[in-house]
């Protein structure tokens, strides 16, 4: 299955080619952005002292406009470099409320999710480069298939929650639940290989400097994706 993005970037050669050294500022400038959104929202949350009911509202809403604005920066990507620092903060929301719910019982979770998201990033950054994993055209589509099955799992879970409700098993801390919470963590960690070699890729075809902004967007959201899947699987081992 192709990468939306490098079939449109593929179509972009541009006299002002991207760079790789712009994808990693880029990322890095969303990644601190970001961060210091989550942790904005965090210190707010315990301030004010607002109810658990906001928490979540904000925590879906951000995660809905952030959907959106994903699918536009891919679909748009002249205007990616303007959507991509309200994704950044939108992200720093949803990793916020997270962490909060997270630390109410558990303190240490947060941060031990996001020293095991940099460490996992690593060493897939390693792998990569070592050639150990080899990115091919039957890898991209298992990946595919895998990303958007557990999409759909979502989708499903945020419907049953809009009632109060739960999907048995595996959104639970029982032993289904943190087997489930490390496929997804494996399929997360293994997508960074596809950021990864969307860069090269876009790259080696000279697309347009725009599209930095767009592949920054695709890894930011698999680090928020680990983060999340991270945070859920320490607590339920918690548990």
């Amino acid at each position: 299955m192709a990468n939306p993005i490098i079939s449109r970037a593929e179509l972009a050669v541009s006299t002002t080619p991207m760079t790789v050294k712009g994808v990693i500022r880029k990322t890095s400038f969303l990644l601190g952005l970001t961060t210091l959104s989550g942790v904005g929202f965090f210190g707010y949350c315990l301030a004010s002292g607002v109810t658990s009911g906001f928490v979540s509202v904000a925590a879906l809403a951000s995660i809905l406009v952030a959907f959106v604005l994903s699918m536009v920066i891919i679909s748009k990507p002249h205007i990616a470099k303007t959507l991509a620092i309200p994704y950044a903060i939108l992200e720093g929301i949803v990793i916020g409320a997270i962490s909060l719910f997270a630390s109410i019982k558990f303190p240490t979770v947060a941060p031990t999710a996001l020293v095991a998201t940099f460490v996992t990033a690593a060493v897939m950054l390693a792998l990569y480069r070592s050639g150990v994993i080899k990115v091919t055209q039957k890898f991209r589509s298992v990946m595919m298939s895998a990303v958007i099955a557990i999409m759909l799992v979502y989708l499903v879970q945020i419907g049953f929650s809009l009632f109060g409700s739960s999907l048995p098993y595996l959104f639970s801390g029982g032993v289904v639940g943190i087997g489930f919470s490390l496929l997804v963590i494996v399929i997360a960690s293994l997508s960074l290989l596809l950021d990864f070699d969307s860069v090269e890729r876009a790259y080696a075809a000279g697309v347009d400097e725009s599209y930095e902004w767009v592949l920054s967007v695709g890894i930011l959201s698999t680090l928020v994706w680990m983060y999340i899947e991270f945070v859920r699987l320490l607590r339920s081992l918690q548990n």
